[in-house]
């Protein structure tokens, strides 16, 4: 099924023929609901693959992805990619933890409709939470962690809360350590992430900086503020702490996967789309239910609506890298801790002669697609017949062009 025929794509070109349906949503927004609604369609352009078997000739076109990042049929590729990069980076006979920071609702309705500035606070006041640990329960050696950011319910409603993935232990004078248990006691971090959170919104709202919307309003007024934040600040703050299951970070890798390379809804959740509603499955609201889904009504406008408020500004950065695994020591604090527990460092992909989208698609079983129908053999785009060729990496600007005018001549 191409991607234009997808429900997501449909409920897109459902609003595109209402007159201003679209109208009110942003530069950005509109940017992203026509490439997902174009997305491998002849609007997109076309890449020929031709079969590495010169005896059978077979050659066939395909339509390209949009490669947005809030599209669920392009997330499949840099998710695996993450997948396989966080595999190498786990630290063996380690226990990892899961946590989650969740912002009480009228919160999350602020850091919705101030995407980077709140959201940038959020992952700020994580941080610091998790490091004023270190010293009292780490023996002032480092941690580090991950950061994912998840500001959806499976209703598509705001939940604005940041899932953390921590190896239990801690990096002092180049050696490892392993902590047998929790790493931090999670009513402290409860307490220390409200107080934090709530004091770095206070310094946003004096400097002017914080927008709300039409109906939440009447809190630009200070002494309304100055309530609202009371009265959230007095409730009590979510933070769940547990370790991996059945000890498998990756299972918990695989789980983040899911939500941080694609927006709000996968296409699979979507029931049937019509001119007047659109049907989605969801997590039942009551826990003690059997069901495991039930069904959600909305007019596509609606959902549209509910999507848009997910879809964060260009170049927002949703999973952060902090303390030994943050940036540029990385590398260099891992190959020093697997050097102790006796693990081989693995980079991915070294090998330029071919590129990362291959090497997934055969580790993860579904290599079939890159073979010819006919023989069986290879199927190269025109890229990847002249890196076999001339033996190198993928070829730059100039000689692309080169290379398209060497195609079109013959």
């Amino acid at each position: 099924m191409k991607a234009s025929e997808r429900p997501m794509a449909k409920i897109i070109n459902i609003c595109s023929v209402i007159p201003g349906a679209l109208d009110c949503y942003t530069e950005r927004q509109q940017k992203v609901f026509n490439q997902i609604k174009y997305c491998r369609t002849e609007f997109m352009g076309v890449n020929v693959y031709n079969c590495s078997n010169s005896e059978c000739g077979h050659r066939e076109s395909r339509y390209s992805s949009c490669k947005n990042r809030n599209c669920s049929v392009c997330s499949w590729l840099p998710k695996e990619k993450w997948k396989q990069q966080r595999s190498n980076d786990m630290i063996p006979e380690t226990a990892y933890y899961h946590y989650v920071f969740t912002l009480p609702y009228e919160l999350s309705q602020i850091c919705s409709a101030n995407k980077r500035l709140v959201q940038t606070l959020l992952f700020n006041s994580v941080a610091e939470t998790l490091k004023s640990f270190q010293k009292t329960h780490c023996n002032d050696g480092k941690i580090g962690f991950i950061q994912c950011l998840h500001t959806w319910s499976t209703r598509l409603l705001e939940h604005s809360h940041i899932h953390v993935i921590m190896p239990g232990g801690y990096f002092k004078d180049d050696v490892w350590y392993d902590m047998p248990k929790y790493m931090f006691p999670q009513k402290a971090l409860a307490v220390k992430f409200r107080g934090i959170f709530c004091s770095g919104l206070r310094k946003l709202y004096k400097k002017g900086k914080i927008i709300f919307p039409p109906h939440l309003y009447t809190l630009s007024d200070p002494k309304v503020w100055g309530e609202f934040m009371g009265t959230n600040y007095k409730r009590h703050w979510h933070v769940h702490v547990e370790p991996t299951r059945k000890g498998d970070p990756m299972r918990l890798v695989g789980y983040l996967s899911n939500y941080v390379y694609k927006t709000a809804i996968d296409h699979s959740r979507i029931e049937s789309v019509d001119t007047d509603k659109v049907v989605f499955k969801c997590r039942p609201r009551d826990k003690g239910t059997k069901e495991k889904w039930e069904m959600v009504s909305l007019s596509p406008e609606a959902f549209l609506s509910r999507f848009a408020k997910h879809i964060q500004p260009k170049g927002f950065t949703q999973i952060r890298y902090y303390g030994i695994l943050g940036g540029g020591v990385k590398r260099k604090n891992l190959s020093k801790i697997f050097e102790q527990k006796g693990k081989k460092d693995v980079k991915v992909n070294q090998d330029i002669h071919r590129s990362s989208c291959e090497t997934i698609l055969e580790n993860s079983g579904h290599g079939e697609i890159m073979l010819c129908p006919h023989c069986g053999s290879r199927m190269l785009s025109i890229w990847e017949q002249i890196r076999l060729k001339e033996q190198r990496g993928p070829p730059n600007e100039i000689s692309k062009i080169e290379i398209i005018n060497e195609v079109r001549c013959a």
